[in-house]
């Protein structure tokens, strides 16, 4: 059962579960009905990406046929997408209905954008590095001072002002910050206060220093939102218009909304939506060394920098807002890095596998990461 038939699926659900059409109750996944999954290769379209099928790109049918029974049955909850591009050919692409963000149930197709979430920090780096390419950005040795002349009394006489751009790159600041403790709708919750604050970096800038920059890792949405003001002095462009001229543009991303906070800051630290197919041309340009077709669109020197360790903690590798990944596969250590982001949202990349694999979906709670047992029980099994 290809797209088209997981959407006729899908439509089936809604009716069973409404009784009626009249679209008040939205059903569960429960009202589901299980069924089992027929292999269709990918459509080409237009969007630059070549496709195959997955026996002839080294992947095994049944292996896939599996994985993607256990989407349908509800083994794995509430994903919206699971794509794979092996060889540099999409070989899997498809998506299912299931409950977004806000509550709402959407029949989901390769042409609806998604939330990426904090996916969108990897694309940021990016185009830090494509800022640095152009000379824009001399360098991540930079003090961030030096781009942010309109936050100068913050940085005047404080420890703020040995902060460079490779420490928010790697989220290690030394500033407080604190977006995991707390609901996405309390105030208390970093991220929340900013988002909702009148000057987004300001807010972010101002909070305590808790160690001196370069020495500790902690995860800073507020890091990857001064980052876009920088390229944005920088460049003068808001990221989402140098995204659009310099990194959306080569690779043929035609449709996408990049929420802005309430001052019309870009969030770029999780405000991106995209289509999945999208997320994988990005994942393939990192594979390929930055190259997409015939046009270096940020420099291979960029890629390798990006997905080296700069940070670590506890069960955490990090490198410019890249999480780094190892694997075992046929019993050796497989090294790859993701872009990671809240509710299950991921680009797998694995150079020595020539493997990308993307997955949307919304899982706020501790089945966000299902993703990750998906690649390791089934994509890297399926592989020969």
């Amino acid at each position: 059962m290809g797209r088209r038939a997981l959407q006729l699926l899908a439509a089936s659900a809604v009716l069973a579960a409404t009784g009626a059409c009249d679209g008040e109750r939205q059903p569960s996944e429960s009202s589901q009905p299980s069924t089992s999954y027929t292999y269709d290769v990918p459509e080409r379209t237009d969007d630059g990406l070549a496709t195959g099928h997955l026996s002839d790109h080294g992947l095994d049918l049944q292996r896939i046929t599996q994985l993607i029974d256990g989407t349908l049955d509800g083994t794995y909850v509430n994903i919206h997408s699971v794509l794979i591009v092996r060889h540099g050919v999409l070989v899997l692409d498809e998506y299912f209905p299931g409950r977004d963000y806000d509550g709402s149930y959407t029949v989901w197709d390769r042409d609806i954008l998604h939330t990426l979430q904090s996916v969108t920090k990897s694309y940021n780096s990016a185009l830090v590095g494509i800022a640095i390419d152009q000379g824009r950005i001399e360098s991540v040795d930079d003090k961030i001072s030096t781009y942010l002349p309109e936050y100068a009394d913050i940085f005047e006489g404080s420890e703020r002002d040995s902060i460079r751009i490779e420490h928010l790159l790697a989220m290690t600041a030394g500033l407080y910050w604190d977006e995991w403790t707390y609901p996405n709708d309390d105030i208390r919750n970093t991220n929340v206060a900013m988002a909702r604050s009148p000057d987004p970096v300001r807010y972010a800038l101002e909070l305590p220093v808790l160690a001196p920059p370069g020495t500790t890792f902690r995860y800073n949405s507020g890091m990857a939102i001064t980052l876009g003001r920088i390229v944005h002095n920088a460049t003068g462009l808001e990221p989402d218009e140098f995204a659009e001229q310099y990194l959306f543009g080569p690779l043929g991303i035609t449709d996408y909304y990049w929420y802005r906070c309430s001052d019309g800051t870009v969030h770029t630290g999780g405000g991106l939506w995209l289509r999945p197919r999208d997320m994988a041309k990005f994942g393939l340009l990192f594979l390929n060394g930055g190259r997409w077709g015939d046009e270096q669109v940020v420099s291979e020197a960029w890629v390798n920098e990006s997905v080296q360790p700069h940070a670590q903690a506890p069960g955490v590798r990090y490198g410019y807002q890249w999480w780094l990944d190892a694997y075992r596969f046929s019993g050796q250590r497989i090294d790859g890095y993701s872009a990671r982001g809240r509710g299950g949202q991921y680009i797998f990349v694995l150079p020595d596998l020539d493997l990308v694999a993307v997955f949307t979906g919304w899982n706020d709670n501790e089945v966000a990461a299902q993703a990750h047992e998906m690649l390791r029980d089934y994509v890297l099994l399926a592989l020969r």
